[in-house]
């Protein structure tokens, strides 16, 4: 066996399929089904079980995948120190929060760029810098998977196979239509369980948050509508359909023209935006740096920016 065919093992290892892993890998289906079966037959047993919907690993298998990440670490170690080619590829595959995609992430990224000399608009064959949104369920899948280098989501979370590192805490308030009936400022969560909510589909960190913090006080929400972004509950709620629970930040400019009701909550309810990345596989140095810089902007933002808190 070679380094070749132990990043194709790890592929579908990491993937639990090997369709998606040769997409992963930018090569054909077959190509890799043949690694997979010359290195079984080189080691004598099989290393996958094959199910209905993919494949999950033997005792074999994992005992392997133990030993291959072992053995890549240590080669790009080595790589690293010699300064060789491959680590210096600039390489990002980074998922973001739909919430965070529209000012930090963007702002942080740039600066980052212009420190490595890096051209968006620029970008050699070489290089690879893509950005992904979703929820926080799918992002954390991507990360796992190793098609995200790094995802920025919701935390808590509870991934034993992810790093995760905190980046600011957010203040998180009620929204409500500007026309309807003035609410109390702060207001508590529990005096509003008669209310019907709006809020984002299962998997983002805003309707769990929202749960979590009415069920903490004695009621289940009513949600009516569960939406794809902050931008479709605003104007949900802006036309009367309900209230919501949303990060202040990310309304401030509704609440600033009097387009809608902001109220803080007592006490003051608040969500951790952290980064995430494989803690079973090392970053390479692209990607490193990158997270080292948004830790190091994290910290320097919550410092300024009102509603962001170290």
């Amino acid at each position: 066996m070679d380094i070749r065919d132990l990043e194709y093992f790890l592929a579908v290892a990491d993937h639990g399929h090997v369709t998606r892993a040769a997409q992963f890998l930018r090569v054909s289906q077959p190509a890799v089904s043949q690694v997979i079966k010359s290195l079984e037959g080189e080691v004598g047993q099989p290393l996958f079980y094959r199910t209905p919907t993919g494949v999950v690993l033997t005792q074999t298998g994992a005992l392997l995948r133990q030993r291959a990440l072992r053995i890549l670490n240590e080669l790009e170690d080595a790589q690293e120190a010699l300064h060789m080619t491959r680590n210096q590829t600039r390489q990002l595959r980074l998922g973001v929060l739909p919430t965070l995609a529209h000012d930090y992430v963007p702002a942080i990224l740039r600066a980052f760029l212009e420190m490595e000399e890096v051209d968006p608009q620029q970008i050699d064959a070489s290089e690879e810098i893509s950005i992904a949104q979703g929820s926080t369920e799918e992002l954390l899948r991507g990360v796992n998977s190793g098609d995200l280098s790094l995802a920025v989501v919701d935390l808590p979370i509870s991934e034993p196979a992810l790093s995760v590192a905190r980046l600011w805490k957010e203040r998180l308030v009620i929204i409500a239509p500007i026309d309807s009936p003035r609410l109390p400022n702060p207001v508590r969560l529990e005096d509003l369980a008669n209310e019907v909510f709006i809020t984002m589909e299962a998997g983002y960190g805003l309707r769990d948050a929202l749960y979590r913090n009415a069920l903490n006080r004695g009621f289940q929400p009513k949600v009516l509508f569960e939406l794809k972004s902050v931008m479709a509950i605003v104007g949900f709620v802006q036309a009367g359909f309900g209230i919501s629970m949303v990060s202040a930040r990310t309304v401030a400019l509704e609440a600033q023209l009097e387009q809608l009701q902001l109220v803080d909550t007592l006490p003051q309810l608040t969500r951790d935006i952290g980064v995430v990345w494989r803690s079973n596989r090392r970053l390479p140095p692209f990607p490193r740096r990158f997270r080292d810089y948004f830790l190091s902007q994290a910290r320097m933002l919550a410092q300024t920016e009102e509603g962001l808190i170290i």
